[in-house]
Parts: structure tokens; sequence; C-alpha cells
């Protein structure tokens, strides 16, 4: 069995509710199938603190930890990481493309290694 790296986008009240979001809309995606590479696999997340990429594109920081081998989320057993996209052109576009404007919320990154 191996392992894949994968990012997700998803919405929620807090990043809890984000997360179990994203595993969800992954499980609709995926169905019953085990060991998709996805966020469907993972159970848990690190949240990255804001000062490590404030001022960074999200994407790019967040593709930087899994090729550098980040610690925090560089197994595919392990925990996901998280970052918030608050005041980005993607958290703004995210919110628009699914009606989510004027709701109390945010919009999350999900990366990391899953099996495959």
């Amino acid at each position: 069995m191996g392992a894949d790296t994968f990012t997700r986008v998803a919405f929620g009240k807090t990043a809890d509710e984000a997360f179990s979001n994203a595993r969800k809309e992954a499980e609709e995606w995926h169905g019953s199938r085990p060991y998709t590479g996805s966020i469907k696999e993972k159970d848990s997340f690190t949240k990255i603190p804001e000062r490590e990429y404030k001022g960074k594109d999200r994407r790019k920081f967040a593709g930087e930890l899994i090729a550098e081998g980040d610690d925090r989320i560089d197994s595919k057993w392990g925990p996901a990481g998280a970052v918030s996209l608050k005041g980005t052109q993607e958290a703004s576009q995210y919110r628009e493309n699914n009606n989510l404007k004027g709701k109390h919320g945010a919009v999350w990154l999900f990366f990391g290694w899953a099996p495959c």
C-alpha cells in the first residue's frame, strides 16, 4: 500500500466542522472504497499556526510542508494539516461558488498524506 498527497478546501463554523464536512464530501465522492489517498482516510488534523503562513500563498505553503516532510503532517496515518484561508481570494471564490456569502464560518485548506 502506498500513499498520496491531497488538498481539500472546506467550510465550517469551526475548523472541526470544516474538517468533518471535507471528510463527508470525500466519502460521498469515493464511496466505501478504502485507501483512497484522500482526506477520507484522516481522523484528525493539526492547525498550523497563522504566524507561519501569514502573508504567504497558502497552497504553496502547504505544498512546501508536504515536500519538506514536516513532522506534523508527514505520516499517511497521522493528522492532516490545516490552514485558514480567511482573507484570501480563494476563500472568497469558494464562498461564492458554494452560496456561502454572508454565512458565519471560515474556509479551511486541509492537506497531507493519505494511504492509497
